[in-house]
């Protein structure tokens, strides 16, 4: 490294940390259009390709590092895993950082406006859908600091925001530039546009609201968030008092339609014709209705081990079941098992099967989409959608995690697909945040993180057409 290169460097690092404070929970949106702003003007002005390479990477490494910290703490667990943090904390940002050098060489090269936005929104939706995909730090999801500039994501998903969350840095780093040196025309007129992009997505997120306001279905949902650590989960000995915690929080006198628990809250490897467990399932159940709860269930006739979805009438039956079919690497399976002899974070019983039922049931009259975890950061998984989708359910566990800032970014990536689809959508996790969002992504109802809680509301009604 060359003396010179060093205070670009610590500049370029110090401004991708700081850029961390533009997501969830913090949301101060304005400090990512300026410090991407900043990373296009280093792009521009610095001579050397080399240089400028070095310091793009160390500004998308402490960004990432800044915003993914907490992937470490789910190692914390076990000693097997917990030797892997210093890996993971480096070589998974520099993973997703190494990406980015390539829309920043684009913008070297070419120069023009939009191929920095343009470049830069391509790699990410690359990054996203392929390799081992984690669309996670989006630029979009800055907008999170109120629904009504989310809203254009009825429009164009989270990569059409994406693009116009990078063309506004753009936009923003040139008119720094035409004003410096004196192009008062391109400027005014880069200001011009600047203005009407706010204005957009500002008028166009108020009009929606307005236009649909917040409807609601005859049916009804209780949420349970029972908020059992972590460890006590992982402590087989404490496995009934844990599910005794969800039943006492279920336990209603009003008429529901469904309880939902959390990922893997039935503290049992799960199986259809475990009868006593099914009786403990049903006791909160009236007639009618439907607990909707995640279990690691073990198929009777294949003997594969699924992270699942399991839907129990007030029989004690189990009337469907959903297998999870986008596994976390890592968490739920380890990528190139024979060359990495560890165990995957979330089981003790090896990796899990992927599933192959469809995620969409039909209960009550209700067309329900399923996702488990993480399946509901991706977006294409819900582009799809037939406008007969009645309600999206989430459910996760970000108990893994413990009180860091991957609960609130996870709370935000999955309201946009409410908005995104037109959907009411219901997330409940065990450790927080549980939220029911209507199909703008307004907020109906939420359980704090760290609370034991449960909730009763009228499920919202679905958006018929959203564009």
């Amino acid at each position: 490294m060359q003396k010179s290169d060093k205070p670009f460097l610590l500049k370029s690092g110090l401004y991708g940390a700081v850029t961390a404070f533009s997501f969830a929970p913090f949301n101060v949106f304005p400090v990512f259009l300026i410090t991407h702003a900043w990373l296009l003007l280093h792009i521009r002005r610095t001579n050397s390709v080399k240089s400028m390479l070095k310091s793009v990477f160390c500004f998308f490494f402490f960004m990432h590092i800044g915003c993914l910290y907490w992937i470490i703490f789910p190692l914390r667990f076990s000693s097997e895993h917990r030797i892997l943090a210093p890996l993971a904390i480096t070589l998974i940002p520099a993973y997703l950082s190494s990406f980015l050098l390539i829309p920043a060489l684009i913008t070297k090269k070419v120069g023009k406006p939009m191929v920095f936005s343009s470049s830069f929104t391509l790699t990410m939706f690359f990054c996203g859908n392929f390799l081992l995909g984690f669309p996670w730090v989006l630029p979009g999801y800055i907008w999170s600091y109120h629904e009504v500039f989310l809203q254009t994501l009825s429009l164009y998903g989270i990569y059409g925001l994406t693009f116009v969350t990078m063309f506004i840095s753009e936009l923003t780093g040139l008119s720094f530039i035409y004003y410096k040196t004196g192009d008062m025309k391109k400027f005014r007129k880069n200001v011009a546009i600047l203005t009407s992009l706010f204005l957009f997505i500002l008028l166009f997120g108020i009009i929606r609201l307005t236009s649909y306001p917040t409807q609601f279905t005859d049916k009804k949902v209780r949420i349970v968030q029972g908020n059992i650590s972590q460890e006590d989960k992982n402590n087989p000995s404490l496995s009934l008092s844990n599910l005794n915690e969800h039943l006492k929080l279920s336990y209603h006198t009003n008429k529901l339609d469904f309880i939902i628990w959390p990922e893997a809250s039935i503290p049992y490897l799960y199986k259809e014709n475990s009868v006593h467990l099914h009786e403990y399932l049903r006791s909160p159940l009236q007639e009618n209705e439907y607990l909707v709860a995640g279990a690691v269930r073990k198929d009777l006739f294949t003997g594969k081990v699924h992270n699942s979805i399991v839907v129990i009438d007030h029989n004690g039956h189990n009337v469907a079941k959903y297998d999870k079919i986008r596994l976390l690497p890592f968490g739920e399976y380890i990528p190139f098992r024979k060359y990495l002899p560890f165990q995957s974070i979330a089981s003790d019983i090896g990796d899990f099967d992927v599933g192959e039922r469809s995620n969409v049931l039909t209960i009550k009259g209700m067309k329900i989409v399923l996702a488990i975890c993480y399946e509901a950061v991706f977006p294409a998984r819900f582009a799809h959608l037939s406008n007969d989708i009645d309600l999206i359910v989430n459910v996760t566990n970000d108990g893994w995690f413990g009180f860091t800032t991957e609960p609130f970014q996870h709370l935000q990536i999955v309201r946009a697909r409410a908005i995104e689809t037109g959907i009411p959508l219901i997330r409940v996790t065990n450790y927080g945040i549980s939220a029911v969002y209507d199909p703008c992504g307004r907020e109906i109802t939420k359980i704090s993180i760290n609370e034991s809680n449960a909730r009763e509301v009228n499920i919202p009604l679905r958006i018929i057409c959203t564009n």
